[in-house]
C-alpha cells in the first residue's frame, strides 16, 4: 500500500513537468500554395517558311469598240517569301488543362508572281512570236498581314517542367499590298518592240483567319514559362492590285488582281508570364 502511495505522489509531481514540455512541441506549419489569378500576358517572335499560293487576274482590252475585260488569267507562280513575325497577346487560364488568350501578330514579305502572256499579246504581230515561244509577265511587290486571333488551348500530361499542348484559333486578318511592279519578260520577242512595263496600286483588305497549333511550354520560374511550338495559319482570299494608269485611262476601274489566300507555316518561341 505504501509502494502504491508512493507511485501516485511520484506521478503527480510529474505532471506540471509533461504539461511544460507538451508546449514546447510546435504544430507542423502548413504550406498554401499562393494562387493565381489566371491572367498571363505573351510575347512572340517567329519564322514564316514560303507560302505557295494562287491567284488570277483580268485582262482589259483597250483596243477601241473593244473596251473591256476580255478574260481571267491565273498566275503559274505566287508567293510569299520566308519572313519574320511578331506577336503580344493577353489571356486567361480557366482550369489546369485549358486557357484562352487573344493575340495580335504581324509580318511584313516579298510576293512574286509569274503568269503566261495572254494569247492576245502572244499573237500580237508586233511580238514576233512564234506558236512555242514563250512570253511572260513578273510581278514583284510586297505586303503587310497582320493577324487578330482568339485562341483555345488544351494543356497535356505534363513531364517535370515540361507541359505539351495543343491548340486552334480563328480571326481576322488585314492584309495590304504595296504597289506591284509588273514586267513582260520576252526574249525571243522582235528586238523592235518594247516589252511591258507597269505598276499596279496595291489594295488592302479585312479577311478570315484560321490557326491550329502544337508545342510545349517550359517552367523557368513559377510565372515565367517559355513557349516554343509550331503554327499553321489559314488567311483566306482577298484583293491584290487595281488596274494599272493605261487601263484606267480607258474605263478599267476595281479589283484586276486577286489572290486564293495564304496557308502560312511558323515556328515560333516566345515567353508567357503569369500575374498572382
Amino acid at each position: 500500500m505504501l509502494r502504491l502511495a508512493l507511485g501516485l505522489l511520484a506521478s503527480a509531481a510529474l505532471l506540471p513537468t509533461l504539461a511544460q514540455a507538451a508546449d514546447i512541441i510546435e504544430p507542423i506549419p502548413v504550406v498554401e500554395e499562393i494562387p493565381f489569378s489566371g491572367w498571363y500576358i505573351r510575347g512572340d517572335v517567329g519564322y514564316n517558311f514560303k507560302s505557295d499560293t494562287e491567284g488570277k487576274w483580268a485582262f482589259y482590252n483597250i483596243f477601241p469598240g473593244v473596251e473591256g475585260i476580255d478574260d481571267h488569267y491565273r498566275y503559274d507562280d505566287l508567293r510569299l517569301s520566308d519572313a519574320a513575325t511578331f506577336g503580344v497577346g493577353a489571356g486567361y487560364r480557366f482550369t489546369d488543362t485549358f486557357r484562352m488568350d487573344a493575340t495580335v501578330d504581324y509580318f511584313r514579305s516579298d510576293v512574286n508572281g509569274k503568269t503566261k502572256c495572254p494569247l492576245m499579246i502572244i499573237t500580237d504581230p508586233a511580238h514576233g512570236l512564234g506558236p512555242f515561244e514563250e512570253c511572260n509577265y513578273n510581278d514583284r511587290s510586297k505586303a503587310d498581314v497582320w493577324t487578330i486571333m482568339a485562341n483555345a488551348y488544351v494543356d497535356l500530361p505534363s513531364f517535370g517542367v515540361v507541359t505539351p499542348y495543343l491548340g486552334a484559333g480563328v480571326g481576322t486578318a488585314y492584309v495590304k499590298y504595296d504597289d506591284v511592279k509588273s514586267n513582260e519578260v520576252c526574249p525571243p520577242c522582235s528586238p523592235s518592240y518594247t516589252p511591258y512595263s507597269g505598276t499596279h496600286e496595291g489594295l488592302d483588305d479585312w479577311r478570315l483567319a484560321t490557326a491550329l497549333m502544337a508545342g510545349a511550354s517550359v517552367d523557368l520560374t513559377s510565372q515565367l514559362a517559355l513557349d516554343i511550338g509550331y503554327r499553321f495559319t489559314k488567311v483566306w482570299e482577298g484583293d491584290a492590285w487595281s488596274f494599272d494608269s493605261a487601263d484606267k485611262q480607258y474605263g478599267a476601274k476595281g479589283v484586276q488582281t486577286r489572290d486564293d489566300g495564304f496557308d502560312i507555316h511558323t515556328i515560333r518561341a516566345g515567353l508567357r508570364y503569369s500575374f498572382f
